[in-house]
């Protein structure tokens, strides 16, 4: 019986190792913050003659990262970022000093949005890498973080002191480290920075549990309480904006130059958190989807964020009416009738918004033509089970959520798009 029992456990064994993903080859990548600033090591399980980085979205790691040792160096191969030894010799351990100020980059977050008082939001995805090349199946990474500094750490909720240790993957998460107390509140934790216009201080304490209410009603609780970060830091120049975005139980959003701040659009800044929220509640939808299929998770979050405006304001729908109708314009503007929408995405991406929303909208006034009277969010709650239950996050399964709900086939993405903006869009 024991040896049946053993045998059984090797099968199991077997089976999760041949489903696990392949290793990146890295057994350590360890963040260190002093006074004397920030760097970074990793460390390998055997020596390789390069690392490549999962994420290049340009090659200035090369101007940002200074090796420790002079025989190492970062270029850029085939369009991915490297690290080598000069010499060509195999390495075990690699480390380097970073410039931890704020830098935007192409299509990615900034791997450091300073704090005002000294605080930091660290990316990490900026730190994925793998021995010697990537591949697709790549997705975790050992990770840590030590400090020698008075901060804390701040990592999914959860607050360290000195260091702390955890398995990353996928995109990443935001790590804050400083010394800010967050605030607490019902449904979220929060770290504002204090140089942000009170104003907008108060209606984000106010509005955010607003936010984390109505969209909980719709689409259910979050497996998680999320962080929301909002930083401000100076910038060189005259230079100045903005950048924001979400990552699993995170949505983030950092200012930079003076400009940003005297041009700040607090009602905007609400907005955009809504959308951003709207994504963390968009779930395995949203996780397993593809970027050239983007126009449904983005077109769903701009409608979502437009109906939780509506119903806050009491608006019946004006807000999202006036939103449509110029989308629309945009949309059609930007797609010729004779391209592909993939290959106009992946020019503009802003198009997934613009008619996304469009046809987001469309679908909505649809299913409550229909009789589902939630509209998008029974859609969504439709296509996320059938993405659970192994079907891909694409427009075929959103499409056959649709049919599921109405019993009839919806209409292509572009006969949305160009469907007359409808009047009866009552939140």
């Amino acid at each position: 019986m024991m040896r049946y029992f053993i045998a059984i456990a090797a099968v199991i064994l077997l089976v999760l190792l041949l489903i696990a993903p392949p290793a990146s080859g890295i057994r350590l990548i360890t963040l260190n913050k002093s006074d004397l600033g920030w760097t970074v090591t990793y460390s390998l399980n055997e020596p390789v003659t390069q690392l490549e980085f999962v994420r290049s979205p340009d090659n200035s790691r090369s101007e940002r990262w200074r090796p420790l040792d002079s025989n190492t160096q970062i270029r850029l191969q085939n369009g991915s970022e490297v690290i080598t030894s000069i010499d060509g010799q195999p390495f075990s351990e690699v480390s380097f000093v970073l410039d931890a100020t704020y830098t935007p980059l192409p299509k990615d977050y900034a791997p450091f949005s300073p704090f005002s008082n000294g605080g930091m939001l660290v990316h990490t995805a900026r730190f994925f890498a793998c021995a010697n090349d990537c591949s697709k199946a790549h997705h975790e990474w050992p990770m840590a973080i030590t400090i020698s500094t008075g901060d804390y750490l701040l990592i999914d909720g959860q607050q360290y002191l000195q260091t702390h240790e955890w398995l990353d993957r996928d995109s990443g998460r935001a790590i804050y480290v400083g010394t800010q107390p967050p605030e607490t509140f019902s449904a979220l934790v929060a770290v504002i920075d204090p140089v942000l216009p009170n104003s907008l201080q108060n209606e984000l304490i106010t509005e955010l549990p607003m936010i984390m209410s109505y969209f909980t009603k719709q689409l259910g609780s979050l497996s998680q309480t999320p962080t929301l970060f909002a930083s401000y830091s100076p910038y060189e120049g005259d230079f100045y904006g903005h950048q924001g975005g979400v990552l699993p139980h995170q949505v983030f959003m950092h200012w930079y130059g003076k400009g940003a701040l005297d041009n700040l659009d607090e009602q905007n800044t609400l907005w955009f958190f809504a959308h951003e929220i709207a994504h963390l509640f968009q779930g395995v939808g949203l996780r397993y989807s593809s970027p050239e299929e983007a126009w449904i998770h983005e077109g769903a979050a701009e409608l979502m964020a437009y109906l939780y405006a509506d119903s806050k304001l009491k608006q019946n729908s004006a807000l999202l009416q006036r939103a449509i109708e110029g989308a629309q314009l945009e949309c059609t503007s930007t797609w010729p009738v004779s391209e592909e929408f993939v290959d106009v995405g992946r020019v503009n991406f802003r198009a997934h918004y613009t008619c996304g929303l469009v046809a987001n909208a469309e679908l909505h006034v649809q299913l409550k033509a229909n009789g589902v009277e939630d509209g998008i969010y029974t859609l969504w709650a439709a296509y996320s089970q059938l993405v659970k239950d192994g079907e891909p996050a694409d427009s075929e399964t959103y499409f056959a959520a649709f049919k599921q709900l109405t019993g009839y086939a919806s209409m292509s993405l572009r006969q949305l798009i160009d469907r007359p903006v409808s009047a009866s869009l009552a939140p």
